[in-house]
């Protein structure tokens, strides 16, 4: 006895295309001529025992209506002829409004969902079942089929974040089986990437606890090219949570917006949102944490921005930046410190109250090179001078930058005041830093040069001149040195370097013109 009684796939193909096509669809009228060709009787059932014969005709009758045939041989069938179900559909929905029968209503249902339309797709299925509840499990069969398969290529494209195309995939999903609340959840946490977290996604996130997928989105978005997705996200968070009251769920919701507000530099509007953030959820112990972690970090922002504003002389800037660092995270001791420094040093305004602000010894090494950039930029070198003195007495403390600018400092000042020896050893220090630097190394040479020692000058010029400083004036140096060490012929070549470099300057010709006529008599000498 046959234990399937159905044929392979290839031998059905020619008669479901015969189903399919309009003018041969399946009634009960032809049924016995259908399943002879079905199930071709001269070689399928010639063999079998009577009793064999009627449930091989019974199970074939099944598989045609769609009654008993298990949900993925239907499908297999009905997808082999996908150039006519188009055709197909037509007919059967022309046959349902003529006389409605269960199994066309579930066909229709088979067609859709292998179109793709799943909304459709259960609209037939439902309309079948309100007939009959025998295809109950083959619909169930097929609609959980086409969620299976829908989910899988989500959670592929979610995990490569690919999140339009996960969105896209996980949507079909849920039409297909819109009781998956797993699935709905999967979706949710794809929308959340493609698109930005509004209100709803991060109550329902909250609810399943999964907050993480917030997160996940939050540390995506800091990169710049999003700032503009972060923005349209602010703005929608801003108007939905108008009103919100008492939800754990709106609680996160409040962080969020706080986040993008920090990311946006929105301090005011940022603190308000971590604020009711706390408020709304104050046994979240990790939450508060990372809230205060966060506004001392940005507390320490603003307090260096406020420095960068004194230095520049911008002194009311200065103070709301340390305002606004107070509002943020109250009561830190350095906001303090820094508004009673800012007030002090404001007033020293005299050479004698800058050495006395010194002597006191209160000002760390950050500060004192503040104050330093803030006297410079005054144009107030000698009490910037002051400052670098004291930040160079401890120099194995100081950071590369800060001993460097202390160096540049006192180097303005001695040079201001014909202190060359102090000049050329603090630019022989700066150059000692490792940095390329033609500018300070022509600077060198030039005190070097007034200092005579030309081998040294020509030294640093021509370093000057392999860090890419390729100036005129730099040439003239080098001849105004071998000019003072007589060696003509070489002025002679630099002057017509600089010449052929800029032919209108004045003072390359003049020096050409020197450096011939002192050839032509070290000639005439010989």
């Amino acid at each position: 006895m046959i234990e399937n009684p159905c044929p392979p796939v290839r031998d059905r193909k020619r008669n479901v295309s015969n189903l399919l096509l309009p003018n041969v669809l399946f009634d009960r009228k032809n049924a016995g001529l259908f399943l002879a060709e079905l199930f071709d009787s001269a070689r399928w059932t010639n063999f079998l025992p009577p009793v064999s014969k009627i449930c091989l005709a019974l199970a074939g009758l099944a598989l045609v209506v769609g009654c008993a045939a298990p949900a993925d041989r239907t499908k297999q069938l009905l997808e082999l002829d996908l150039a006519h179900r188009k055709g197909a559909i037509d007919t059967l929905q022309k046959q349902q409004k003529v006389h409605s029968e269960p199994w066309q209503a579930y066909s229709l249902g088979v067609l859709y969902g292998a179109d793709g339309d799943y909304k459709k797709m259960n609209q037939w299925f439902e309309r079948c079942r309100a007939q009959t509840n025998t295809l109950d499990q083959d619909i169930e069969f097929i609609r959980l089929g086409h969620w299976r398969d829908e989910a899988l290529y989500g959670d592929q494209a979610f995990v490569a974040g690919q999140w339009l195309m996960a969105v896209t995939r996980l949507e079909n999903a849920i039409l297909a089986a819109p009781e998956k609340s797993e699935t709905r959840l999967r979706l949710v946490e794809a929308r959340v990437m493609a698109f930005g977290p509004g209100l709803e996604e991060i109550r329902t996130l909250a609810d399943a606890e999964r907050p993480e997928a917030i997160r996940r989105w939050l540390e995506q978005s800091a990169t710049p090219e999003l700032s503009q997705q972060r923005l349209e996200v602010r703005v929608r968070l801003s108007s939905q949570l108008s009103g919100v009251k008492n939800e754990n769920g709106d609680a996160l919701a409040f962080y969020v917006a706080g986040e993008l507000c920090r990311r946006g530099g929105d301090w005011l509007a940022m603190d308000s949102n971590y604020h009711q953030a706390q408020t709304l959820d104050p046994a979240n112990r990790e939450q508060s944490h990372q809230i205060q972690e966060i506004r001392n970090s940005v507390s320490g922002v603003l307090l260096k921005e406020s420095l960068v504003h004194w230095a520049d002389d911008q002194v009311p800037a200065a103070l709301a930046k340390l305002d606004t660092a107070d509002v943020v995270a109250p009561g830190r001791a350095d906001t303090f410190q820094a508004r009673r420094n800012i007030i002090a040093l404001n007033g020293a305004l005299t050479s004698s109250r800058v050495a006395e602000t010194l002597a006191v010894g209160d000002l760390d090494q950050r500060w004192l090179t503040f104050w330093m950039s803030r006297l410079y930029v005054q144009n107030r070198l000698r009490d910037a001078s002051m400052v670098a003195d004291e930040l160079l007495r401890h120099p194995q403390s100081l950071t590369p930058t800060q001993k460097s600018q202390a160096l540049r400092v006192r180097v303005a000042f001695s040079r201001s005041i014909g202190h060359l020896n102090q000049a050329r050893d603090d630019l022989r220090e700066i150059l000692l830093l490792g940095d390329i630097l033609p500018t300070e190394a022509v600077i060198l040479g030039d005190v070097l040069l007034a200092q005579s020692s030309y081998e040294e000058a020509r030294h640093w010029f021509d370093k000057a001149q392999s860090w890419g400083d390729d100036s005129v004036s730099l040439i003239l140096k080098k001849a105004r040195i071998a000019f003072s060490q007589d060696r003509f012929t070489e002025m002679e070549n630099l002057a017509l370097a600089a010449v052929e470099q800029e032919p209108d300057n004045a003072e390359a010709q003049k020096i050409l013109l020197r450096a011939q006529a002192l050839s032509d008599e070290a000639e005439v000498r010989q």
